[in-house]
């Protein structure tokens, strides 16, 4: 399909360098138009805030992980991460959300496994399981700090939302997630579990890191519209309609 079209767009500066090498596309036909999110994701907290987070039986101070469990997520590292950190912190708790794996495979490991393995028992994980969108923006803003360590990510709507309502972030430097995070966080290795449990005892320790980070979320944000995704679209869009034609365009040498 890629060999006929006349523009391809991509959502981020990452997904595009992997479009442009593993599907030899020519670089010129290549297009990124980062996303946005909805204006419910801000960092002014809502009237059931308090209200949505005592129902899911949160209370501060929490890291989060908010997503998905395939194995790419990389839970393993947020798990083991916490486990250090809550060493120094035993006052801290992990909240996990997202809908559980129905079942323990390699594709989807079960996180509750994971955790017991890396020694985490009690209540020091919080497994709330599926967040409704309405409610997760006030999850977010009860966080102290956002874990995503994934492996892969073609965009990366977690950390965004996260950093829309002003938490900082934890991620692995893989992929796109350096484009979404900028300054507004800490990058590891994706399997620098100590990196980022250093990283966790810094943000719950220092309130002026905790403030400075915070600020540059609340900057990061802004670069992210809706605005820009249409506009750079549409510039993708004309440059497909100028450079259309019946013969399939070139691809990229091999």
């Amino acid at each position: 399909t890629t060999g006929r079209a006349a523009a391809v767009l991509a959502d981020s500066e990452a997904s595009r360098n992997d479009i442009i090498h593993y599907l030899r596309v020519s670089p010129d036909l290549v297009h990124t138009a980062p996303l946005a999110l909805p204006p419910h994701y801000t960092p002014q907290p809502g009237l059931d805030d308090e209200r949505i987070r005592s129902n899911l039986g949160l209370s501060e101070p929490y890291a989060l992980y908010l997503g998905g469990f395939d194995v790419r997520k990389n839970l393993r590292a947020v798990l083991s991460a916490f486990g250090f950190a809550q060493r120094v912190l035993p006052h801290i708790r992990l909240v996990v959300g997202g809908r559980l794996p129905e079942s323990d495979t390699a594709f989807a490991p079960d996180p509750r496994r994971i955790a017991r393995e890396v020694g985490l028992t009690g209540d020091a994980v919080r497994f709330i399981g599926f967040v409704p969108e309405e409610q997760k923006p006030a999850v977010y803003r009860g966080a102290r700090a956002f874990v995503f360590p994934s492996i892969y990510e073609g965009f990366g709507y977690p950390p965004l939302e996260a950093l829309s309502c002003g938490v900082p972030v934890i991620a692995s430097s893989a992929s796109s997630l350096p484009e979404v995070i900028g300054e507004a966080g800490v990058l590891c290795e994706p399997d620098d579990d100590r990196g980022m449990a250093g990283a966790l005892i810094r943000l719950f320790n220092d309130d002026a890191h905790y403030n400075a980070l915070r600020r540059q979320a609340l900057a990061q944000r802004e670069v992210f519209s809706w605005d820009r995704t249409a506009s750079q679209t549409l510039a993708a869009y004309r440059f497909a309609a100028r450079n259309a034609t019946d013969d399939p365009p070139a691809r990229a040498p091999q």
